[in-house]
């Protein structure tokens, strides 16, 4: 059985990097090596994103509440690269992604046979949490 914290680990956490990779550089102009840096990451995973090898189990481009996170994040990591701000906002916008079971479609890809429908291995003890920093990230 595959848990939902790997998944988050091996796609959904790639996934956002590579959201907010792709804006530094595009909306920022920062290089692979600044991106790099301000990720907390190689730049070879740099690299692998711009050349959609890494990151792209899934995509959260669709929901407008990820995307706009991964804007506002690349921009927050344009002015002001503070790791403890980075974290705490990525761990938020991935916990919006667990919570809200926009992994599931991939789970059952990667499992078939769980029966992801009334599954809520995603809930865990944190059911309920309050999104409302997500919701300041997404301009909500």
């Amino acid at each position: 059985m595959i848990s939902p914290y790997e998944i988050v680990s091996k796609s959904a956490l790639p996934a956002l990097r590579s959201m907010v990779a792709r804006r530094l550089q595009l909306d920022y102009n920062m290089t692979q090596q600044q991106v790099a840096k301000a990720l907390g990451i190689t730049q070879a995973s740099v690299s692998n994103y711009n050349r959609r090898t890494r990151g792209m189990m899934v995509n959260f481009e669709s929901d407008p509440k990820v995307a706009k996170a991964a804007d506002i994040i690349a921009r927050e990591l344009s002015k002001n690269p503070d790791q403890g701000e980075f974290l705490k906002s990525m761990t938020d916008v991935l916990d919006y992604i667990r919570l809200n079971h926009l992994m599931c479609s991939l789970h059952s890809d990667l499992e078939p046979g769980f029966q992801v429908e009334g599954c809520d291995a995603c809930n865990g003890a944190l059911f309920g949490k309050g999104f409302d920093r997500l919701k300041v990230l997404a301009g909500n």
